[in-house]
């Protein structure tokens, strides 16, 4: 069984392809790729990059037998569902070592390659100004602008920011019927942008133009008080004594949130017999 390290690079900036990694470290094998600046829109910027990566894992024969260790971030999220569906092993991981040696400095090769000054460099894994950096220096000449990616093709189809979850204390008006959503229930958050400020719109589920892509709603049905009460579990972000045995619960704790009237009902899970 060989373990690979799976891994990418400047996917933050919005200039030069990212860099795609696979890497061994024993036996030593490296195999990296290119994202291309722009493709046929019909195809997913995560569908590409899983495209990518599976293309370099057949060329190295890695199989369903070896490990993967796989980069957290959002750039893989179609890699990691893959990876599942089709049976492999695999754990995301924060990535250091040979694999994240290797895609930095072949995206600074690219930098290189283009005429960016080989004086200025990433300093202390300060991406955000060193990619600001990078941008600035692009648009500074128009002749650079080749060099943009292209962020039409890599932008989340709308359905795809259509998330399912848990609405916090707040009570919240829907987007579409313009009715409350009630605290704790279930609540579908859009995500997008106005005049370039990021924006939040709320729907209740049956008011959603999309179903959800992604769900993170998880529901607490349980009897209180001779009723039938519902809720969601959501972390608690400051210490709150529980509703059922009165110990503390701390700040990032999942915990039972519901409304009964107008008192808020909160709890450790176990403490409350969940029906579902």
């Amino acid at each position: 069984m060989r373990s690979w390290y799976i891994e990418d690079a400047g996917g933050g900036c919005r200039a030069f392809s990212e860099v795609l990694v696979l890497v061994s470290e024993n036996p030593y094998l490296i195999y990296q790729r290119l994202m291309p600046l722009t493709w046929n829109n019909s195809i997913t910027f995560e569908e590409m990059a899983r495209l990518t990566v599976v293309e370099m894992m057949i060329e190295a024969g890695a199989s369903r037998s070896d490990y993967f260790y796989v980069c957290s971030g959002n750039i893989f999220n179609g890699l990691h569902k893959w990876l599942t569906e089709n049976g492999y092993n695999w754990e995301t991981t924060k990535m250091d070592g040979l694999a994240h040696d290797v895609a930095e400095n072949a995206f600074r090769n690219q930098l290189l390659k283009a005429g960016f000054p080989a004086d200025i460099k990433l300093e202390e894994r300060n991406y955000r100004e060193f990619y600001r950096t990078v941008e600035s220096w692009i648009k500074a000449d128009p002749t650079r602008k080749r060099f943009l990616k292209d962020i039409a093709v890599r932008r989340k189809p709308e359905q795809y920011r259509y998330l399912l979850k848990g609405n916090s204390s707040h009570t919240r008006k829907c987007a579409k019927c313009q009715k409350k959503i009630s605290a704790f229930s279930p609540v579908v958050q859009y995500r997008c942008r106005e005049n370039g400020k990021k924006k939040n719109r709320y729907y209740h589920p049956e008011c959603s133009p999309y179903k959800p892509y992604k769900n993170k709603l998880e529901e607490a049905h349980f009897q209180w008080l001779g009723s039938v009460v519902s809720g969601v579990v959501l972390p608690v972000k400051k210490a709150v004594p529980c509703s059922v045995c009165g110990r503390e619960i701390p700040p990032g704790t999942r915990a039972v949130h519901a409304g009964s009237g107008k008192r808020v009902i909160c709890g450790h899970p176990e403490c409350f017999k969940l029906n579902g």
